[in-house]
């Protein structure tokens, strides 16, 4: 009897080192960094920055003056936290500066209106909050400039009275007859010019963020934080050793470009913007800083890196690969459409995502995750744009609102008969608010303002089919829906997927 062959047996595949590596600790929010980078350990922050080389200028010591600009949540806080770590980590001469356009409104009234007025008070402010860090700083006061120094810090209370001084004012409150005079205030640019004659090869960094935190556009706020530019360049040419840095957000930059002396700013400016590549390098050393932190003996830990092994990396936290639409696609594309380039909304996104996955103790994170907080984070996602833009638009909410319920998807008429017929009709042309500064005259305003803001996209490929479809953002197009013989450029007007779950858009 002839035996017969038996089928080759076949070897089972070795598990491969992300399906090896245990499930990841999903509840921590240490695991996807900090929404905020001024927030974060500094170290953990450097460990997981991505650098561009459009950030060159930002971090060059011989550049006295650089402002970053960008959408919230685009990292200018995380920029700056770098740029002061990197400083403190490399030189223990220079003095760094942190402060916020918050602490500096506080240290003077801005009651004029005029630009050259508000250019002289940013410049006084500016010097005064260097000369309250430098009187900090210093122990005894020898000479009138040090001395001058200290009492202007301590009359503002970023230093402690010092101990001659203090015990004056204890003995004259006894009854004992000492006279106790208070400083006169001081010029505080004429006191920083002599300082800075001594600082020598040190220079100090002045790093502003959130200058516009509180903006409204009000020709009173919007003069006032147009100054403050100017100021700075101004106090950069009187006062030697002084580096400033600061950042702005791109609508509020929108409104003060036409402000006097900003277009000479320009030449000053740096953009942030996260192409899809460089948002998936940001999560990949994310985890790859954590795993290196609480799992240092691991081989992810010891001989991966987030250039070469991202793909492997976000594999240690999400699915192989997730359904999206009619494609099986990597685990990072969901992710990225959803970010909309902004890596604070790619961090929020994958925590909420993870926080469902401890609930479900899910082994990764997959779409059916993502999806269930998206309701939430569509919420969130709308409360950003309203707060960001209000300033441009005050009746924003009423208008996104016309599109719930209704469908995702829009030929540039359909998007203007909607836009005219459920708000325009409705609300009534004279009760509509400024558009950017602008009456309102035509549809095309609200439609180009829902694709500035980011609620709308352009979408380029066959509507039937989702893998072959590509988006277009505003920054990538801004002339788009302006121009009336080619507003579209044959493209459709898509809702972003953020927002479609909170709206019950099909």
């Amino acid at each position: 009897m002839r035996h017969q062959k038996r089928p080759p047996r076949v070897q089972p595949r070795p598990p491969s080192p992300e399906d090896a590596f245990p499930a990841l600790p999903f509840k921590d929010e240490a695991l996807f960094g900090n929404d905020a980078g001024e927030d974060e350990d500094p170290h953990v922050l450097s460990s997981y920055f991505v650098t561009r080389e459009s950030f060159d200028p930002f971090f060059d010591r011989d550049r006295r003056v650089s402002v970053a600009r960008s959408r919230k949540g685009m990292g200018k806080s995380a920029l700056l936290a770098k740029l002061a770590y990197d400083l403190e980590q490399r030189t223990s001469e220079d003095i760094v500066i942190p402060t916020t356009g918050s602490d500096l409104l506080g240290l003077a009234q801005f009651s004029s209106s005029d630009h050259q007025q508000l250019q002289l008070r940013w410049k006084q402010v500016l010097c005064a909050r260097i000369n309250l860090e430098l009187g900090k700083r210093i122990g005894f006061a020898f000479s009138d400039t040090s001395l001058a120094l200290v009492e202007a810090a301590e009359l503002t209370g970023f230093k402690g009275k010092n101990l001659v001084g203090s015990l004056l004012s204890r003995l004259s409150a006894k009854g004992i007859p000492i006279e106790v005079k208070t400083p006169a205030a001081q010029d505080s640019v004429s006191l920083l010019k002599r300082a800075s004659e001594k600082l020598g090869e040190a220079r100090v960094w002045l790093l502003v963020d959130d200058i516009d935190a509180t903006f409204i556009d009000t020709a009173e706020i919007a003069a006032r934080t147009a100054a403050f530019f100017s100021a700075c360049r101004s106090v950069l040419r009187d006062v030697h050793g002084l580096n400033l840095r600061a950042s702005v957000r791109t609508d509020v930059w929108s409104v003060l470009r036409t402000h006097e002396d900003l277009d000479k700013f320009e030449q000053y400016i740096i953009d942030i913007q996260w192409p899809a590549s460089e948002l998936e390098q940001i999560l990949a050393k994310r985890i790859h800083a954590y795993v290196q932190r609480n799992y240092p003996t691991s081989l992810p830990a010891q001989q991966w890196s987030p250039e070469h092994d991202r793909d492997a990396l976000i594999k240690l936290v999400f699915a192989n690969r997730m359904r999206w639409g009619t494609a099986s696609v990597p685990p990072f594309q969901p992710i990225s459409i959803y970010a909309a380039g902004r890596p604070r909304w790619m961090t929020q996104l994958c925590r909420m995502a993870g926080t469902e996955a401890s609930r479900l103790r899910s082994r990764r994170i997959g779409l059916s995750e993502i999806n269930e907080v998206m309701r939430n984070f569509g919420r969130y996602r709308l409360s950003d744009i309203y707060k960001e833009h209000a300033h441009q638009f005050a009746d924003l909410q009423r208008v996104v609102e016309v599109f719930a319920g209704g469908a995702r998807r829009y030929t540039t008429d359909a998007l203007l008969q909607k836009v005219a017929k459920e708000y325009v009709m409705r609300v009534g042309v004279a009760k509509i608010p400024p558009i950017d500064g602008y009456p309102y005259e035509s549809p095309y305003q609200l439609a180009h303002l829902l694709f500035k803001v980011g609620f709308l996209l352009g979408r380029i490929g066959d509507p039937e089919v989702s893998s072959t479809a590509s988006f277009v953002r505003f920054d990538e197009r801004p002339e788009l829906l302006t121009n009336f013989l080619n507003p579209d450029d044959t493209m459709l007007w898509e809702i972003h997927p953020s927002y479609r779950t909170v709206l019950r858009i099909r």
